[in-house]
């Protein structure tokens, strides 16, 4: 197996991952001092291809632009959260590109604590699924906080892993989940990041995103509520509590980060399934699901 990573930031974590697996691992990033075996996309390209999977961890706004380049030359192109910037880009990337398979990575599906959650928000009439964070804006000043590069902030980096997690527990009536509530919002602001747990300040950068998100989904039974904040100055809370009738009814689920065996369970599986085009069709129906209620331009409006 043969993978190329772009993005050398987080990408480095998938680089780690693929070479345990026994993979050829092609790296690239503008930065040289990332050590990256090319800086620059299409000489990696021309050199290596073609590619097993490919996964895209540069800043959000290049997300399109290098799935397009990658496409006709790799199997399988992850891309990490939030995907690329609305559904037309998502329906663009796909009907392009027949012979590719596209994917936003959905890493929490694949933990193999799964079939524990399902069995106790099925047992529950509200869950709530917090990634609460003392101090955990990622490089406050950086492209994370800007939002003409990230196109928002912990709506476009957190919350779509809490809806990955909402939409594995309910494989086949995600969908009937409507959003009741969506709200975001900022709070902090560049002059109050004095240091971060992830990554560095830049002083001299942007910081105009929002970094609080709360999203309600409900299918009239069952709730959902999503919590996800880079920075509350107080306490981690990254857990998943449930509740019957008002009240806490089984312990809560610690997430914590996640961890490797995730990410490699997803590539595997992903690649088991190479030409099973149901597995596919799901995969594409999640991500415009994620796409279209992280968008909606109707929140902060109470349905």
């Amino acid at each position: 197996m043969k993978s190329l990573v772009v993005g050398l930031g987080f990408g480095q974590l998938y680089v780690d991952i693929l070479k345990r697996m026994g993979h050829e691992v092609i790296t690239v990033d503008i930065n040289p001092d990332a050590n990256g075996d090319f800086t620059e996309l299409t000489t990696a390209i021309s050199a290596h291809a073609p590619f097993d999977t490919a996964h895209i961890c540069v800043p959000n706004h290049l997300h399109y632009k290098t799935a397009l380049k990658l496409a006709e030359h790799t199997k399988i192109v992850f891309v990490e959260k939030p995907g690329v910037e609305t559904i037309n880009h998502w329906r663009l990337l796909t009907n392009l590109n027949k012979s590719t398979r596209f994917m936003m990575t959905k890493n929490n599906q694949w933990r193999n604590n799964i079939k524990d959650i399902t069995k106790n928000c099925e047992s529950s009439d509200l869950i709530q699924i917090n990634w609460v964070n003392k101090n955990r804006i990622p490089g406050p000043g950086t492209w994370f906080t800007d939002k003409s590069k990230a196109f928002g902030g912990v709506s476009r980096d957190l919350l779509p892993h809490l809806m990955s997690i909402m939409m594995s527990v309910n494989k086949n009536t995600y969908q009937d989940f409507k959003v009741k509530k969506y709200h975001t919002e900022q709070r902090w602001n560049l002059s109050d990041c004095t240091g971060t747990d992830y990554g560095v300040v830049n002083k001299n950068g942007v910081y105009d995103v929002d970094d609080s998100a709360t999203m309600e989904l409900t299918d009239g039974d069952k709730t959902y509520i999503l919590y996800a904040n880079w920075k509350n100055n107080l306490h981690d809370d990254m857990a998943i509590h449930f509740y019957k009738n008002g009240e806490s009814h089984t312990p809560s689920i610690q997430l914590g980060l996640c961890p490797e065996e995730a990410y490699e369970n997803m590539i595997k599986d992903s690649l088991i399934h190479l030409e099973d085009d149901m597995f596919w069709n799901n995969q594409l129906e999640q991500d415009l699901y994620i796409q279209e209620k992280i968008n909606d331009e109707s929140k902060d409006i109470i349905h």
